[in-house]
């Protein structure tokens, strides 16, 4: 690392990577939690002890490699939260295959360039997305495992259980086998759909070093949490599909001072019912749960005094919305900000500790951060301009595409964010605005090209640009201007988005017909122009 002043440097792990892959991390802590509970289903009201976890993320991995699943085979998920997925996760990863899960909302348009990219060789697949099961072939997935079905065994399909008994019978030695040591920061563990800055999704390939950086050093910081909030009892509500649910889970099962709460599905009666019945300590939630619990009229009915911590991550949190929930529970709550990205293993910043209000906080450790202007020069103290980092929770780069990964990552191994931003004398980070087009409602990303390639496939659109406009709950909510050839109304045009595109990418800001989209000379199109006209339109309203 170059002497530059400017970089800021989040200081040394306490614990060296001394691990032959994340598979045997997990493992041990696994194997010696014994009967204390690891998970708790709040939806099914179903519980893990951490022997059950191993036992049945075991039986896992000696099925998928009786079935002939080996290194850098690809596994996908379309489920929900369930305690499955958990031992379908640690049993592939003790595989060294690659876990890939999939969105299991996302329409077959959708899932077909996703799975374009990532390739799966088998899918595991809940009733929550069995009308997608016989469309999987069409895609080369040569096994479909359904997980609510118990008689199901054809060449395409087959039950869970009848799967894990039928191939799981062998004599494969897990235990010597997570123990072969890989090349941590390139075998790659998982993969995960991101936007980037620009464009359609693209696969994330995170390592193995990646996600045992994120375990070893989130897992330093157990015991002043314990210090601050006693019994750690965490709830979970974001899908694991989604990086945020993904390496929260994968942090909440990787220690046995944790037990994990989580839900397959956001029901508000049960979500206020199961931190009042478990006692929960510590919360996971994106900004638009936050405002349900101060919103709802049915917190009344609930104890919910055993909340110490609230992480919010995935969008920006109000200073208005932090000062009502601390109002509504107690001064003495601790509201933590994380930042991240799916790109950088989903958290590179955090206010744990003590943060001013409104800051994202200081680097992780072994990481490095910069703020550079638009010739990539770095600046120092309240200096704004696009954040960057360096370190060993940086992706691999972009499966199968080394020109996106070429754009993200520069020579120097510097991800570049996309996010503007600056640190203050402390250190402390602040997010100002986004450099990158992409829309994050609910924690969700939605790429606007993607949106516009959608809105021209229809034969009144000619043209369309796609922006974001804010919104206190959300984040942002997708705004489409379109340019329409012959009759058609707003109305349509948010229907035919609904019927092809999942839920969080519906035009829920609404429609507004132009004459032209704004572009540039190259053919870009100009969305601050498009922001600022709407900005004008609003607030003539």
């Amino acid at each position: 690392m170059s002497n530059d002043p400017n970089i800021i440097y989040g200081g040394d792990l306490d614990e060296s990577f001394d691990y032959p892959t994340v598979g045997a991390l997990l493992y041990d802590n696994f194997r010696d939690g014994g009967d204390k509970l690891s998970l708790i289903d709040a939806n099914k009201n179903q519980q893990w002890t951490f022997t059950d976890l191993w036992e049945q993320s075991i039986k896992v991995a000696k099925a998928l490699h009786g079935a002939g699943i080996r290194q850098n085979d690809v596994i996908s998920v379309l489920s929900e939260n369930r305690l499955e997925i958990t031992a379908i996760l640690y049993g592939t990863m003790f595989l060294n295959a690659i876990y890939a899960p999939a969105n299991f909302f996302y329409t077959e348009r959708e899932l077909e360039h996703t799975y374009s990219i990532t390739k799966p060789k088998f899918v595991f697949i809940s009733s929550s997305a069995k009308e997608l099961a016989p469309k999987l072939k069409q895609f080369n997935v040569k096994r479909v495992i359904l997980l609510d079905d118990d008689n199901v065994d054809t060449e395409n399909f087959i039950s869970y259980k009848i799967f894990l008994n039928k191939f799981g019978s062998n004599n494969f030695d897990v235990d010597r086998f997570v123990r072969q040591p890989v090349k941590l920061f390139d075998q790659v563990a998982a993969i995960f759909m991101s936007s980037g800055t620009t464009g359609l999704p693209k696969g994330v390939e995170l390592t193995h070093g990646n996600l045992v950086a994120y375990i070893l050093c989130n897992l330093e910081r157990v015991p002043s949490a314990k210090a601050l909030f006693g019994t750690i009892k965490s709830l979970h509500v974001a899908p694991w599909f989604h990086v945020m649910g993904f390496v929260g889970h994968l942090l909440f099962t990787s220690s046995r001072e944790f037990c994990d709460v989580f839900m397959s599905k956001f029901i508000p009666k049960l979500f206020l019912e199961t931190i009042e019945k478990h006692k929960i300590s510590i919360m996971f939630v994106p900004p638009s749960v936050i405002h349900f619990m101060c919103e709802t009229p049915l917190r009344k009915n609930y104890d919910l005094t055993s909340l110490k911590c609230i992480f919010s991550s995935a969008a920006p949190l109000s200073k208005e919305l932090e000062e009502q929930v601390k109002k509504l529970l107690n001064d003495e709550v601790y509201i933590f900000q994380a930042y991240g990205q799916t790109e950088a293993s989903n958290v590179v910043n955090s206010s744990f500790g003590n943060a001013n209000q409104g800051s994202i906080g200081i680097v992780n450790k072994a990481t490095y951060a910069k703020i550079v202007d638009e010739n990539g020069n770095s600046l120092g103290v309240r200096g704004v301009g696009e954040i960057c980092f360096k370190g060993p929770f940086i992706m691999k780069g972009y499966r199968k595409n080394p020109e996106e990964t070429a754009n993200t990552i520069d020579n120097d191994g510097w991800l570049h964010t996309g996010d503007l931003g600056y640190y203050d004398e402390d250190h402390q980070f602040y997010i100002v605005d986004r450099i990158k087009e992409l829309i994050k409602y609910k924690g969700y990303q939605v790429p606007p090209a993607e949106l516009e390639g959608l809105l021209v496939s229809h034969p009144k659109i000619k043209d369309a640009g796609v922006i974001g406009i804010p919104d206190e709950i959300a984040g942002e909510l997708p705004f489409a201007f379109v340019v329409k050839e012959g009759d058609l109304t707003e109305q349509e045009v948010k229907d035919f988005v609904e019927k092809s595109a999942s839920n969080p990418k519906w035009l829920r800001g609404g429609v507004k017909f132009i004459d032209d989209i704004p572009r540039n000379i190259t053919g870009k199109v100009l969305r601050r122009e498009m922001k600022e006209y709407y900005k004008n339109m609003t607030a003539k309203l």
